[in-house]
Order: structure tokens, then sequence, then C-alpha cells
């Protein structure tokens, strides 16, 4: 790479892909870093030194706004709806009102090779790829470019992401839209598409199956833990079966909960304060049920925070219109009960040891070393005793998880 040039230095670097899309003269490629992250690369031969690709980077132009007083603690008032997301559903209710008003929606979604990309729904039925959480982080390429064109021509669009996509996405588009709607959420920090697709092929190998769709945040019959997770999966006879799980049990999900796989860059991120940079901003609220108001987070309970009077209309349709039961609370709660509204995810002392040795030792040992816990009856004796009692030491066992 002697004629190439980096453009922020890869251990700051958040993977958002703006500077790529910015660059008409295709001088701005990826490659992968040791660690199986995509980093950005310029050509010094095409380069003319413009300076589009910094003017839209997050991590040289950050946008918050002001903090706000205020915060719902909401579900879908639907079933169906709420099942449909990961917490209490209410970015699917956000997306349907947007379809429903001529807005396309921008998400993260699965493709049929599993990866991960932005992808735009412009139908009903097209919203349902782009629920639930994913824990990896999503190829954006191209996306600001499109999202860009449409605004240009007097489309409307509502994109979800990461808060330094929709930062980038601020930059792109040279500040804020009538036409715009961006909603991020409560970031913990991002893996690899590479760890990810390591981790398929172990399992694959180990099962002699494959996984035709993986979901995070599995809401089905029978399932009481919010960390669940389910493969569907077929055999060499083209047997089609599913398999339901625990984070616990699935070695790439298990490494995300410990923190130890994320990008290098979610360790010091700039966006992981009550200060937000989009409209709304969800996530999970965690410790409502010490309020005695009747909700319970592991049942599904989302905390919504709208950052801007926009994000605050969008969430006044929801309210008048009898989609969401809410109760309003101080945002200052919010914040005390949710690690990454107050800082960045702090950085496991085994982080660096594991990305060295998953570049020397076969990944059934990094699995056994990392991925997998050491521990693992404490934690099938945790699942099988009575909700009420697992919400007592739940957070004496996410201790345990992260630094073990």
């Amino acid at each position: 790479m002697d004629n190439n040039i980096s453009i922020i230095t890869p251990d700051k670097c958040c993977g958002c892909r703006a500077c790529g899309d910015s660059c008409n003269l295709n001088a701005i490629s990826y490659y992968l870093d040791e660690e199986g992250f995509y980093q950005p690369i310029v050509d010094k031969k095409k380069c003319v030194s413009c300076g589009k690709c910094l003017s839209v980077c997050p991590l040289c132009k950050t946008a918050l706004h002001e903090k706000i007083e205020s915060c719902y603690a909401a579900y879908a008032s639907e079933k169906k709806d709420k099942d449909a997301g990961s917490s209490g559903g209410i970015f699917g209710l956000f997306a349907s009102m947007a379809i429903k008003l001529g807005y396309v929606v921008y998400g993260a979604a699965f493709d049929s090779n599993l990866r991960l990309c932005h992808q735009s729904a412009t139908s009903y039925e097209s919203i349902h790829q782009l629920l639930k959480s994913k824990y990896l982080q999503s190829d954006t390429s191209g996306i600001y470019n499109e999202i860009n064109n449409r605004i240009k021509c007097g489309e409307k669009v509502l994109f979800c992401g990461t808060p330094c996509q929709c930062n980038a996405l601020l930059n792109f588009l040279g500040g804020d839209s009538d036409n715009l709607l961006l909603v991020d959420f409560v970031c913990h920090g991002v893996p690899s598409q590479d760890l990810f697709n390591k981790s398929i092929a172990w399992w694959e190998r180990k099962h002699g199956k494959k996984i035709k769709d993986f979901v995070f945040r599995y809401k089905g019959s029978g399932v009481k833990h919010p960390q669940s997770y389910k493969i569907v999966s077929e055999d060499k006879s083209g047997r089609v079966s599913e398999i339901i799980g625990l984070h616990y049990q699935f070695p790439f999900y298990f490494a995300f909960q410990k923190y130890i796989s994320l990008r290098q860059s979610c360790y010091s991120c700039k966006w992981a304060k009550p200060t937000r940079c989009s409209d709304i901003t969800l996530g999970d609220f965690w410790g409502i049920e010490s309020l005695n108001i009747g909700l319970v987070a592991n049942e599904g309970v989302s905390m919504i925070a709208p950052n801007t009077p926009k994000g605050e209309s969008w969430l006044d349709h929801l309210v008048s219109d009898h989609k969401i039961v809410s109760t309003i609370v101080p945002y200052s709660f919010a914040v005390d009960n949710n690690g990454c509204l107050k800082g960045y995810t702090k950085m496991p002392s085994v982080r660096s040891q594991f990305f060295s040795d998953l570049k020397i030792l076969e990944f059934d040992e990094v699995v056994l070393k990392y991925m997998k816990s050491k521990r693992q009856y404490i934690f099938d004796i945790y699942y099988a005793i009575p909700t009420p009692l697992r919400r007592i030491v739940r957070r004496i066992m996410e201790k345990r998880m992260r630094y073990e």
C-alpha cells in the first residue's frame, strides 16, 4: 500500500463508510485490517486533496443536540408489533408511520449470504427485514449517495443506524433536512462481519448444516429472555430446522456480550453520552422496574428519547394514535440505568490478546479460550430459576459475563 494513505487512524475510524461515498474520483477503497474490520485507504495517485472525505467524517465533525429533560418508557400496544421488535417494538411503528407518510425507510438487514448491509424499504412488507437488533457492523457503502439523491429530488427518508452513521449522514447532506428523520439507538459497539462469518462457518462445520437465517433478540413461544437467538438451518437433504438458544450458547453472541470483539474506536465513542445527533434515540429501558409503575425491562420496554422538536412530533403521533403504551420518565433516570448513555464501553483487558490469538490459533481454540463460558453451569442454573429471582441476580451475572 505504498501509494496509499489513511484518512484517519484505524484505532479512531468508526467504519461509517461515508468517506468512500463522498469521493467522486473513486480514490477511496477499503481493506480488511488485522482484526477483521474494514478501514478506508486513499490512493494518492487519484486523490486531489479536495477534503470532501474529511468534511463528511463524523470523527472530524460531530453534531450533537442539546440535552433533553424527559424521555418515554414505552411499548407497542399490539402484541404482534411488540414481538416484531427487540424490546418494545417501537422502531417498527415509526417505520410503518413513515411508509404511510410516503417515506423511504433505511435500516440494517441481512442479505441472502448473511451479510449485514443497509437496505431500503418502501412497503409495509419490506419493513420486517429491518427490525430487531443485529450485533455487528452494517455495510453502508453507497447508501449516503442514494439518500442524498432522494432528498435532492424531494423524497422523504427515515434513516436508522448507529450514532456515528447518523452523524455521517448529516455531514454528507450538509446538515439537517425537513425531509429526513434520523433514528439512532443506544449502541454498545460493533463486532465485525468477518468474526460473524467465522462463527457461522464454525457452527456449520460442527452441525453439518447450512445456516439460512440468524435472528438476534428472538421472541417466540416459550422464550423468556431478551438475549435469545434463533438459527434457521438446512441439512444436505434440504430439510429445514430451527434451533433456539441463549446468548452464551453461540460464540459470536457471547463474545459480544463480553465486549471483547468490538471495533477499536467503539471503546472511545464520541456519541456514548446523553446528548445525541439524531431526532430520536431508541434503546432498552433497563431499570424501569425500580420505578414501580408496572413495567419490567426484560418483558420488552423501550426507551424513547425525542432529541429534537421533529422527533417529539413523530412520537406525539404514536401516542395520539394509541399505537404505544407510554410513561414519561426523567431522562436522567434512563441515563443512570444505561451505561452507554453515560459513557463508552470499557475495553476488557483480554481484548488485545483475543484478536492476536484469532490470527494464529484455530477457531475452535479461540472459541474455547474466549467465546465460551468457563462457568456455563452457572448460566444453565441461572436461566432455569424463576424470572423474579433471576432479576435479582442479573446485574451480578452481567459483570461476570463481561470480565471473566
